[in-house]
C-alpha cells in the first residue's frame, strides 16, 4: 500500500531540516533511528508516525555507552529501553503527539498540506532538541 501524500509531505520536511540538525549535534544512524555516541553515554532519538496517520511521536533517551541489554551501541534503539521522553511532553512518561493532518479514518484525511505546514512543525521539533533534548540527555532535565 503507497504512503498517504501528508505523510511523505511531513516526512521530507523532517529529513530536510531535523536531519541536518541532528548531524549538526553529533547524531548518527538513519531515519527514523539516530544514536549519538559520547564518552560515558550513548543519546538516542526515533520518529514513530501513528499507523492511522495524521500524527507522529519523537522519542529521545539515553543508555549507557555499551548499548541496550538487546542492541550494541551502534544499533542501540529508544524502544529498548526504559527512561524516555517524547518531546513537547511536560515530563518523562507524558504522551506528546505532532499533528499534521488528520488520521485516515477521518473525512478529509486526503489533504495535503503547504510545505510551510509541515516545515512548521519540524522548525518546532529541531528547537524541541535543542531546549528538551538537550537538557534530558545531559541529565539537567
Amino acid at each position: 500500500m503507497a504512503q498517504h501524500p501528508a505523510r511523505s509531505a511531513m516526512e521530507a520536511s523532517l529529513k530536510a531540516i531535523v536531519v541536518p540538525e541532528l548531524r549538526s549535534r553529533g547524531f548518527k544512524g538513519s531515519y527514523p533511528h539516530f544514536r549519538r555516541i559520547m564518552e560515558n553515554r550513548i543519546d538516542l532519538l526515533t520518529f514513530q508516525f501513528y499507523s492511522a496517520g495524521g500524527s507522529f511521536v519523537v522519542e529521545i533517551g539515553n543508555c549507557g555507552p555499551e548499548g541496550t541489554r538487546f542492541s550494541g551501541p551502534n544499533k542501540a534503539k529508544v524502544s529498548e529501553i526504559g527512561n524516555r521522553l517524547r518531546l513537547g511532553a511536560e515530563r518523562p512518561g507524558r504522551d506528546h503527539w505532532f499533528e499534521f493532518g488528520l488520521p485516515n479514518y477521518q473525512p478529509g484525511n486526503e489533504v495535503v498540506h503547504p510545505k510551510s505546514h509541515y516545515d512548521t512543525i519540524s522548525a518546532e521539533v529541531a528547537n524541541l532538541i535543542e531546549t528538551q533534548g538537550e537538557a534530558f540527555w545531559s541529565g539537567a532535565a
